[in-house]
């Protein structure tokens, strides 16, 4: 037998076994811990016959998705000035109000 995959939930690999099963691929999950802990610590291993090594990798290679956008264009100098002075415009004044009202407030309660 030969590892796969490692991962770091028994449920990731359920999950992958349940992938390379249903195309009939033999698997066996192996974890390097002794026991079962809430928050596990190191990583559970997939494995499979040598034979079907090649087989179960290719199955288990993510396919690129076509729905997913790519990354995101970096933001020009511009852009990143426009965004910050919008942003100081909305809360400055925000804060200068809230300035003037909490010192009203306290100004009742003294």
């Amino acid at each position: 037998m030969v590892v796969v995959a490692r991962v770091g939930t028994r449920f990731e690999a359920e999950l992958l076994a349940a992938k390379l099963g249903s195309m009939g691929i033999l698997w066996e999950i192996r974890s390097r811990r002794l026991v079962e802990i809430t928050y596990p610590i190191g990583s559970i291993e997939v494995l499979v016959p040598e034979e079907e090594a090649d087989d179960a990798r290719e199955l288990l290679t993510p396919e690129p998705d076509e729905d997913q956008p790519g990354p995101r264009p970096r933001l020009s100098t511009g852009m990143k000035a426009l965004r910050l002075s919008l942003a100081l415009s909305f809360l400055l004044p925000l804060g200068i109000v809230l300035f003037l009202w909490m010192q009203s407030v306290l100004d009742i309660v003294e």
